[in-house]
């Protein structure tokens, strides 16, 4: 396995701010490899998936990620889109760039992953958040993604689709992608035996 990410001391700080959300966090992740952080709220978890993503820079050390590596992200909110589109069509949108892409069959397998092939045909604004999740995640699944960021993937869900997320993620191939997730649900922390990577607010 090769390594696909590698934090090195990394640390944060809003531009506008002399305190540090968080300082000293090193980290690495292979091929196909799963890692849960954890923590209390405002201890800088979904910070640090922005960071890998892009989304924004480091104030200390670096975050290494092999060339043209390919990440879905799953975020943990999902406003109306504000125009008609059906969950289905959602799911497609991970078919866009695809380097595998094998079209409807590949869309109805990730929704059936999740649970939610039953919604193909609902308007996505009409869905309750846990539903959005599901989706959100079979759209990740279409990507063909070397590396799958999860922010709070339980973050809606009543207990029967967190027992269903947790079930989805303990099944993942080894072959599928590497994971990331970051979640403060003990239920979930507690049900995955992957590797750890604990945050705290400073």
């Amino acid at each position: 396995m090769g390594c696909i990410l590698n934090a090195n001391n990394i640390g944060f700080s809003y531009p506008d701010s002399t305190e540090y959300l968080f300082r000293n966090l090193s980290f690495s992740l292979n091929d196909n490899e799963r890692l849960l952080i954890t923590g209390p709220n405002g201890s800088g978890k979904t910070t640090i998936l922005k960071l890998i993503l892009g989304m924004l820079s480091v104030t200390e050390g670096n975050i290494k990620l092999r060339e043209n590596l390919n990440i879905a992200y799953c975020k943990q909110d999902y406003p109306n889109p504000g125009f008609p589109i059906s969950a289905e069509e959602v799911v497609k949108m991970g078919l866009y760039g695809n380097r595998n892409n094998e079209g409807l069959a590949a869309v109805r397998r990730a929704m059936e992953r999740t649970g939610c092939l039953h919604l193909a045909g609902r308007l996505f604004s009409s869905l309750s958040g846990g539903e959005r999740q599901r989706v959100s995640l079979a759209r990740c699944f279409c990507q063909n993604a070397d590396l799958l960021l999860l922010d709070e993937p339980s973050s809606f869900l009543d207990t029967d689709s967190r027992n269903t997320l947790v079930s989805i993620l303990q099944n993942l191939e080894a072959g599928d992608f590497a994971v990331i997730a970051v979640t403060h649900d003990s239920a979930v922390s507690s049900a995955l035996d992957w590797k750890r990577l604990e945050t705290e607010a400073f």
